[in-house]
């Protein structure tokens, strides 16, 4: 044996004996410390660990940390020696401490470089053993992935603890399990001195997203509940695993779970079809469009079905302790497409609360951007709910005769799975950065936020809009499901009687399958075109139709792979949306009469799966003909009807009565009755000092109605905080630092391009600016196209073929700055897109991640007046480039003494604090508008004094009507007729607390007129 190979086996039984040891220290080093040594070494030990001709894979590990030991001793070597700043750990921005942020990906030392890691949110919370301990999630990892399971010390100066034992995976799921003084959370146990204890993803895979008290061995058991739908049961001592079902119930996207009253409770948030229906015990597969996600309930031995919707959390008195074998209630948050739906299981019975909602990010069919909204004890008895973008303060006896106390907080961006009480403050957890579909952040990355609950306050105002009937079928004497209006201002309710919105017939996207779920109106009222699915590991076939006449032909085209289109074929900016969360781009292409040919779909998504075939939607006043040998199908539209049961006429009307429930004790109170006729609308502004704390209505007759409310409160930021946003510049200076952000990818920094060729990178550790080589791809990749036009009246934003217009700010938005266009669309929260238009920052929801968002759904934040040139969400943060070139240093600006390079950084709900939304616009000046005609619609939610003047060039007096879209769905009722006279201008002063979606003006004659909405 030669002197190296005695040395090598010294160094093996050495190994043999310590590997644990050295390996579990190694990496906690590497994870605490983040050497920058590794950066240029991690290739280089990964193709030693993988490649080493030398020895067997035993002794390639052995090699691998001792090398990493080496390495990390001379890296400390470094730091003692001064030449690597340590992380700063000092920093505290609007509640954020960057050093606490958590990553995706942990053995690339900084670089994002793993696949299926393209999401980070923080799923779960909870203070135990004197730390905060919380779990990150990957997207879809049932089997584990990089995610870790950290703990925060009580000194908040200190680094994250990164705990060894992590699996990773998708976890969201903690309980705290009282016999054996554990912390459950994902798949980790934790006693209450700190020792971690791991299940295995192997011997238990799964997506952890509750964890629930058991109902027959409470003492050594508890239930697993799985996003994709099965329930485990394990031992918290033994750590034995066992799967009960495989899925018992129908949704395919599992959410929350709590066991009280003999029962087991569970929740699905989603609808998105990702498997068969063979293990579901009750149920399947969804009837029609309201049936969505499920609630459901086990008593040991039978599943039912409570409800066929949307929800998420399911808890009771005893919260994180994930149960009771009492007979406490049960709470369960959800949600339709008219409200928030609360649920309350008390003594053996369901009852259903109805809530409005304050945004609309959640409302996805799929589930996927709703997270975990909790309802949680949070400070000395105080619990709080939050849903659809609203905290809400939860009465912790809420029950059937004791539901007071349940009122609204204020509304807010963050994104936030969960939440806690921790050392006399309250913690949000968030999912902020997020890669998929985002291809403006190089890595996934999310931060806890530290406050105050009275901070809530002072973020979003305490605006909401829902109502239990939205153009539903209402049997006649039957109460609506109370509606909460305790702790709002002012309240405007809108009711009809009739169909408001027509209701496309339900087609399919190809002849024999896929129910298209949404598509424009403009395309609804058309003929369309189309072919049988055919076999989908083979391309889709085209075929041909013809036509008498020309036509436009609109061309639905399955975006997965987008197909290649010739340029004859005009993308256009609509879509129609189909399946289980599937859309298609939309283009277009005149024809003159004669046969149309439709091309194949040859395009592969993955390898082996095809497309759809092209469904053509046929414009014109043409006969279409389908050529006999081509398998092509012609669908005629057809209008949608009221059934007859439910049809009043217009010369008859229904008598809507509304009661109150004053003290949230289920007693009622007459309060109004409304007499509404057949096809007919009413609006009215409710008492401001109305005392109530629920409504519910009914009809005197069988009709189809809509009971729907805006409820509005004043701004908490009615002025600026001036000293917050000092260092930002004002949009006519021209002398502003701007440059263009994004997270790295390769490492945990900022990269920031200037549109005169520099580059910088803005490091995590010591928050400096240093300098770097201009990335050419990384400037394509950033390159701003603007997302709206402007004309004379208004900004325009297309969304499905319509034209939504917003208010303007100053003039100086009209065009770029000397930099180009300011960032107008980013996604700064995961799955929450933020816009940036003419001076206000808007939310503007996701339906489909990669996919143009819900315009028809926005509402507007605040009015900045700055030249913010581009912003991101980076380390927890929110970063706002635009700085005055005289800006100090604050907790807020960070500057580069050298170059004068600069940045804002904040929270994202700091930008309430700009103030109130303001603007100046319409629909119409001095145009030329058609009789009977509708303007384009204006936006209205969210602002707050309103005035509107009108004016015309006709001989003749002239009649406009202002109509109002209650729902942003385009749901249009009248609420003021004006008669402007010649050659005048009549103005009108909407009242205090009269808030809609939307605005537009029909006119009564043919003319040229101005309207303009003055938002102030």
């Amino acid at each position: 044996m030669s002197c190296h190979a005695k040395e090598d086996s010294r160094w093996d039984a050495f190994l043999d004996k310590n590997v644990g040891a050295i390996s579990k220290w190694s990496i906690i080093h590497v994870q605490c410390f983040r050497v920058p040594l590794f950066q240029g070494s991690s290739a280089t030990l990964e193709r030693f660990s993988h490649r080493n001709p030398l020895g067997s894979p035993m002794q390639s590990l052995r090699r691998l940390i001792l090398c990493c030991w080496f390495l990390l001793i001379v890296t400390n070597a470094k730091f003692a020696g001064g030449q690597q700043p340590p992380i700063r750990t000092d920093l505290v921005i609007s509640g954020v401490r960057p050093h606490l942020t958590t990553y995706g990906i942990y053995s690339q030392n900084g670089a994002h470089l793993k696949s299926g890691h393209n999401e980070c949110g923080i799923g779960a919370i909870v203070p135990w053993a004197g730390r905060l301990w919380m779990v990150n999630y990957a997207p879809h990892m049932p089997r584990g992935s990089e995610h870790k399971l950290f703990s925060v010390e009580s000194d908040l100066t200190k680094p994250l603890n990164v705990h060894p034992e992590s699996v990773g995976g998708t976890p969201a799921g903690r309980m705290i399990h009282e016999e054996s003084q554990q912390l459950l959370i994902g798949h980790h146990l934790i006693d209450a001195k700190g020792k971690v204890r791991t299940i295995s993803p192997g011997d238990m895979p799964m997506r952890v997203t509750a964890i629930t008290r058991h109902l027959k061995d409470p003492e050594n058991m508890v239930y697993y509940i799985d996003m994709e739908g099965s329930i485990w049961e394990a031992n918290v001592h033994s750590l034995e695993v066992k799967r009960l079902f495989k899925k018992p119930v129908p949704g395919w996207h599992g959410k929350g779970g709590y066991t009280s009253q003999g029962r087991l409770v569970i929740s699905n948030n989603g609808e998105l079809h990702v498997g068969d229906y063979k293990d579901v015990l009750v149920g399947g597969e969804a009837t029609d469009e309201e049936e969505r996600g499920v609630l459901a309930e086990w008593d040991g031995e039978t599943w039912r079905i409570v409800e066929r919707r949307q929800y998420t959390e399911v808890t009771g008195p005893k919260g994180i302790t994930g149960g009771s074998d009492g007979n406490e209630p049960i709470w369960s948050m959800g949600w339709d497409r008219r409200s928030v739906r609360l649920k309350l299981l008390e003594n053996g019975t369901w009852h259903t609360y109805l809530l409005p909602k304050a945004a609309y990010c959640n409302d996805a069919s799929h589930g996927w951007y709703t997270e975990w909204p909790r309802i949680r004890e949070i400070t000395d008895g105080r619990w709080m709910m939050d849903m659809h973008g609203m905290f809400f303060d939860f009465p912790k006896g809420f029950s059937a005769t004791n539901s007071k106390g349940l009122r609204p907080i204020g509304s807010h961006l963050r994104y936030v799975p969960d939440f806690c009480a921790w050392n006399d403050r309250l913690v949000l957890a968030t999912d902020e950065t997020s890669v998929q579909g985002n291809p403006l952040a190089g890595q996934p990355q999310s931060n806890l936020w530290f406050g105050d609950y009275q901070d809530l306050k002072t973020w979003g105002p305490a605006s909401a809009y829902g109502g239990p009937w939205i153009d539903d079928e209402v049997n006649a004497d039957q109460w609506s499901d109370p509606f909460l209006v305790d702790g709002f201002q002012t309240r405007t309710l809108y009711l009809a009687v009739g169909q408001l919105k027509s209701k496309p017939v339900v087609a399919l996207r190809a002849t024999d399958q896929q129910a298209i779920t949404s598509m424009p109106e403009k395309l609804s009222v058309l003929p369309n075109v189309t072919v049988r699915r055919g076999n989908w590991t083979r391309p889709a076939k085209g075929y041909a139709f013809e036509v008498d006449q020309p036509v436009t032909v609109y061309l639905a085209v399955d975006h997965r792979g987008d197909p290649p289109m010739s340029s004859e074929w005009q993308l256009t900016q609509m879509e129609v949306r189909w399946g289980n969360g599937h859309h298609d781009r939309v283009y277009k292409r005149s024809f003159p009469a004669g046969k149309i040919s439709i091309p194949a779909n040859e395009t592969e998504h993955t390898p082996g799966s095809f497309g759809m075939p092209h469904t053509a939607f046929v414009e014109g006043n043409a006969t279409v003909k389908t050529i006999r040998g081509e398998g092509a199908t012609l669908n005629e539209p057809q209008a949608s009807r009221q059934s007859k049961k439910f049809a009043v006429p217009a010369d008859s009307s229904v008598q809507l009565t509304m009661q109150i429930d004053p003290n949230g004790t289920n007693e009622w109170v007459d309060f109004r009755e409304f007499s509404v006729a057949g096809g007919d609308s009413a609006v009215e502004l409710l008492p401001e000092e109305l005392e109530a704390v629920w409504v519910r209505f009914k009809t005197d007759r069988d009709c189809m109605a809509t009971v729907f409310l805006h409820q509005t409160s004043a701004y908490p930021n009615q002025q600026r905080h001036e000293e917050l946003f000092a260092g930002l510049a004002d949009v006519d200076d021209s002398q502003a630092i701007e440059a263009l952000v994004y997270p790295a990818q390769r490492s945990r920094d900022l990269r920031l391009l200037t549109a005169d060729g520099k580059a910088f990178e803005f490091t995590k550790d010591g928050f400096q600016f240093e300098s770097d080589e201009f990335d050419s791809k990384l400037a394509e990749k950033l390159q701003v196209e603007p997302e709206f036009t402007v004309d004379e009246a208004s900004v325009i934003v297309r969304n499905q073929g319509r034209n939504y217009r917003l208010p303007k700010g100053d003039a100086i938005y009209d065009k770029p700055f000397e930099s180009g266009w300011p960032r107008a669309l980013r996604e700064v929260e995961s799955e929450r897109t933020i816009a940036n238009i003419h001076g206000t920052f808007y939310e503007v929801p996701l339906v489909i991640n990669g996919a143009p968002p819900a315009w028809n759904l926005i509402r507007p934040v605040s009015s900045h007046g700055k030249r913010i040139s581009d912003y991101c969400s980076w380390n927890g943060l929110l970063v706002l480039s635009g700085i005055k070139q005289d800006a100090a240093a604050s907790e807020h600006v960070f500057r580069d003494s050298a170059s004068g390079m600069g940045l804002w950084f904040g929270g994202v709900d700091d930008l309430w604090k700009f103030g109130k939304p303001v603007g100046h616009g319409g629909p119409w000046k001095n145009t030329d508008v058609r009789a009977g005609k509708p303007s384009d619609a204006y936006l209205m939610r969210g602002y707050d004094k309103k005035v509107l003047t009108l004016s015309h060039t006709d001989t003749t007096p002239v009649t406009m009507t202002v109509e109002v879209d209650l729902d942003g769905e385009g749901r249009w009722i009248p609420v003021k007729e004006l008669v402007v006279p010649v050659g005048s201008t009549v103005r009108h002063e909407f009242p205090v607390g009269f808030s809609a979606c939307w605005a537009r003006v029909v006119s009564d004659s043919d003319t040229t007129a101005t309207a303009m909405f003055d938002y102030q």
